[in-house]
């Protein structure tokens, strides 16, 4: 039955044309394969039967696997005969290590394609098996045996398939692939993809990296059709009767086939729903993972073994994605679901069509990603060229070009919620793509400079950005896009010199930070302005550090910066203490920290915060409706004790003590009055400065009375969390 089975599939192999079902021809291919001790002529006549042209998915899919499930039936075989045979038979794993050699050398002399997936179906096999055969990656033997030839395989596909197709005599015999299914390139790259991850590094610096790269991003710019799969969205959005958004509008255009055989071809548009269901039923967009996570490992590897190419390839590869993105963006500026704020205003007929926009926007996110840190994490610790050009790229170019990708994609950034310090949400890797391209940047004073000032230029020139207190009504697509350019600004203030910071950044903050409806954008300037007294600080603290009596021209700047926008920031937190503004955690530590960046300039200065917050307290005191705002601003005060100077210290903790005892002994008051003595007791522990602490300690003991009957959590000597009441100066003065 073994030798009618095996000519049965060697009669099959011979013609062009097979009755037998895919499924049938592989397991036959399969059982001959590893029931055959040598099987270097079936492995040839397989990799050269006419069967497998021309080439289709679903044929060299059965291939891989009918190779790959061959050596696991050939591992049993030989397992099995191991059980029945004598002591002086040869072992398992050097029997099956001749098998394998003898598959692989069947391939000598066949058709580059068919090669790299009978070698791949190979490894696979062995990758499978690597704990029971000891073939781990980077191990001789078959194992190098099967990737040497897979490496092989991919350069020799790349050079066939990867040059210009202009020449008809090119295109008459060259293997076209059928019912016009992804061209030969791209379906190479599809299944190298699942090889060459098992591929020991050595082995793939062998390859034309650059090549391999530039071939898998015009992979990925065929998958995404490079960013005009929306071209349509704008003509296909109607507003129905019932006020709902619909994408489902006819168009009279011409149908253009998907996928295009180049990039090129790509400039007509089809109708959306059309589009977007050839886009994702693409066997590229259902492996656009595996692809972008081969050219992920592809890029340090070229910067490793070849700086030179690897510098122009990722740079390359930057513009290529941004030339995406901003198809991508473009197109779904001029939309109306660019403003359309929750699923609930898109017509139902039409949120299936609105998903699958979703999730395509979403995939390229993560594909640009997953590049991006690739090149980020890599180019930071490789040398650039020694004799570089002024049109070489830098890493400085590079971190932009990732920030100007990012700002196109803000719109689907904060879907995910977002990537600035006031944001909540996101996932980590597009966190560190964001913060790494900023810390790289920043490394360079002057590309920060010219970067934020375009960044300014941007958003001054976006319709109905004002520098006045009312915010302008912007769309959620703008404030994405706006909350985006506040979050880079936000990193890059402590190198930014005080002019850029005073007459480009400041002005992009004030129309925002009086209007919480739109939350992101407020939030964001906030953090930008405290940042601000954040960076002034520092400047001033590494001064005093400094041997230098006299103030530097930057420093001197900057205090006069502060001291004129001290005030005004002062009375904009005050004013957004309300209910539904900041909330008790934000002002707290917001105006903590303009006191302190206000003490740094001037004690004067610091005295105006102070002043301008009791004030506040005793104008809102007056309205009995207020109670939850004046507790706000309670705890806002003691937040602010340790940013004072001693000098102030008295005032502030005598308006302390008054506060405590006014609260009124209902049980809702005393429980705040309790939140307000906790707060003043951890200030003092842990936070006043120790040329303050003195005095503070004196105070808590002179006002021991006051805080009987409230328990204080503390740590005893053995580091056990207890509770004791504060009724004598030793208790107070052992916490402190």
């Amino acid at each position: 039955m073994a030798d009618r089975g095996y000519s049965v599939l060697l009669s099959h192999l011979h013609k062009p044309s097979s009755t037998l079902p895919l499924d049938t021809l592989r397991t036959l291919i399969t059982f001959n394969l590893a029931h055959t001790p040598t099987p270097r002529p079936l492995s040839a006549t397989i990799i050269s039967s006419p069967l497998f042209r021309p080439f289709s998915r679903a044929k060299l899919t059965a291939l891989l696997t009918a190779f790959r499930h061959a050596v696991h039936v050939r591992l049993t075989v030989l397992e099995d005969e191991d059980k029945t045979a004598g002591i002086f038979r040869r072992g398992v794993k050097p029997r099956m290590e001749e098998w394998v050699k003898s598959v692989v050398m069947g391939f000598s002399g066949g058709q580059g394609m068919i090669r790299l997936v009978g070698a791949g179906g190979i490894l696979l096999g062995l990758e499978d098996l690597k704990e029971r055969l000891g073939a781990q990656q980077g191990s001789g033997g078959a194992r190098a045996r099967s990737e040497d030839e897979v490496v092989v395989a991919v350069a020799e596909v790349m050079d066939v398939y990867g040059g210009p197709k202009d020449s008809a005599w090119e295109k008459e015999f060259q293997p076209e692939t059928e019912n016009g299914q992804v061209d030969v390139l791209h379906m190479a790259l599809l299944f190298a993809a699942q090889f060459l991850p098992h591929v020991f590094p050595e082995r793939l610096k062998a390859l034309p990296l650059s090549m391999l790269c530039f071939h898998l991003m015009s992979s990925i710019e065929t998958t995404f059709l490079l960013g005009t799969f929306l071209n349509d969205l704008a003509s296909s959005c109607v507003t129905n009767s019932g006020g709902h958004l619909s994408l489902t509008h006819k168009q009279d255009i011409s149908q253009t086939a998907f996928p295009y055989e180049n990039p090129s071809s790509m400039q007509r548009s089809s109708p959306l729903a059309m589009t977007l269901r050839m886009l994702t039923s693409s066997p590229l967009f259902t492996s656009v993972a595996t692809l972008t996570k081969l050219l992920s490992r592809s890029i340090p590897l070229l910067m490793e073994s070849r700086p030179a190419d690897g510098w122009h390839t990722v740079a390359q590869i930057l513009d290529r994605l941004d030339v995406i993105a901003a198809n991508i963006d473009e197109a779904w500026s001029q939309s109306a679901l660019s403003s359309v704020e929750e699923n609930g205003n898109i017509a139902p007929e039409s949120r299936e069509i609105a998903t699958a926009i979703w999730t395509v926007l979403k995939t390229f996110l993560f594909t640009t990603v997953m590049i991006s840190q690739s090149i980020l994490s890599t180019v930071v610790y490789t040398v650039p060229p020694s004799t570089p050009s002024p049109s070489d790229p830098t890493a400085f170019s590079l971190s932009l070009a990732t920030l100007r990708i990012l700002s196109h994609l803000a719109f689907v950034i904060s879907q995910f919620g977002g990537i600035t310090t006031a944001s909540e949400g996101g996932f980590s890797e597009l966190k560190r793509v964001f913060y790494t391209s900023l810390d790289v940047l920043s490394a360079s004073p002057g590309s920060t400079e010219h970067f934020v000032k375009m960044l300014a230029s941007e958003e001054m020139s976006t319709p109905g950005s004002s520098s006045s207190s009312g915010a302008p009504d912007f769309g959620v697509y703008l404030r994405s896009k706006k909350a985006l350019r506040l979050g880079c600004i936000e990193q890059l203030i402590p190198v930014l010199g005080i002019s850029t910071i005073e007459n480009s950044v400041f002005p992009l903050c004030v129309p925002h930070l009086y209007d919480p409806l739109k939350r992101e954008l407020y939030e964001s300037a906030h953090s930008v302005v405290l940042a601000m007294f954040a960076a002034h600080a520092q400047r001033r603290s590494n001064h005093l550090e400094s041997d230098h009596d006299e103030l530097s021209n930057g420093t001197s700047q900057s205090s006069s910066f502060i001291e004129k926008i001290v005030p005004f920031y002062a009375r904009c937190l005050l004013e957004n203490s309300g209910d539904g503004k900041l909330n008790t955690v934000q002002l707290r530590l917001a105006y903590a920290a303009l006191t302190s960046g206000a003490n740094t300039s001037s004690p004067t200065l610091a005295q105006f915060c102070l002043q301008a917050l009791l004030d506040e307290i005793s104008a809102v005191q007056t309205n009995s409706h207020a109670t939850a705002h004046t507790h706000r601003l309670h705890l806002t005060l003691i937040s602010s004790l340790p940013s004072l100077p001693l000098p102030l210290l008295p005032s502030a903790l005598d308006a302390v003590a008054d506060i405590i005892q006014q609260y009124p002994g209902d049980v809702e008051a005393k429980e705040r009055q309790t939140e307000l003595i906790h707060s003043v007791f951890k200030a003092i522990l842990e936070q006043i400065g120790d040329r303050e602490k003195e005095y503070a300690m004196r105070w808590w003991a002179d006002h021991k009375l006051l805080f009987d009957d409230v328990e204080i959590e503390r740590q005893d000597a053995g580091g056990d969390d207890t509770k004791g009441k504060a009724k004598a100066e030793n208790a107070a003065n052992a916490r402190l």
